[in-house]
């Protein structure tokens, strides 16, 4: 029981189940802590944030489920718990991706049909005013969708 109670206390918000891809990159150390302090997550719209087309190593992974704090990624790169990530969350009703800065809490690999798999706790630490008012409007939308398929 405690085990329980200390797993559901490490979540501030109610995560959905949801399969969505998602690009991200990995902050190098040389930058992480500049875009962590820009205000730009804060105080921006969509169309302002960087340019993500400059060069850099594009991973990609799928959500297992997602709240406004963060998710559960699975992917085939093997994370590192304290990495810090800029994902796009590719939300289907959107045509702009749900941007955020982020950091992997933890990580834990598995085996599927002899392919090793990672899964990864993503916690999000910044995103902007747009992509958040997009993320919460999924959100209730999937929380809506779902309370109504369990009624049918």
């Amino acid at each position: 029981m405690d085990d329980q109670k200390g797993w559901m206390g490490q979540r501030n918000q109610e995560r959905v189940s949801a399969t969505l891809k998602v690009t991200y990159r990995i902050l190098s150390a040389d930058e992480k802590d500049d875009v962590l302090n820009q205000p730009r997550y804060t105080e921006t719209t969509a169309e302002q944030l960087p340019d993500l087309s400059k060069k850099f190593h594009a991973y990609h992974a799928v959500t297992k489920d997602i709240s406004e704090g963060g998710l559960a990624i699975t992917g085939d790169y093997a994370f590192s718990v304290g990495e810090k990530l800029e994902i796009s969350l590719h939300i289907p009703q959107f045509k702009v991706p749900v941007i955020a800065l982020a950091e992997v809490r933890w990580s834990k690999p598995f085996t599927q049909l002899g392919v090793t798999y990672y899964t990864a706790g993503i916690s999000i630490l910044a995103l902007d005013k747009d992509s958040m008012d997009r993320l919460s409007l999924f959100l209730l939308s999937e929380k809506v969708r779902l309370q109504n398929e369990k009624r049918h």
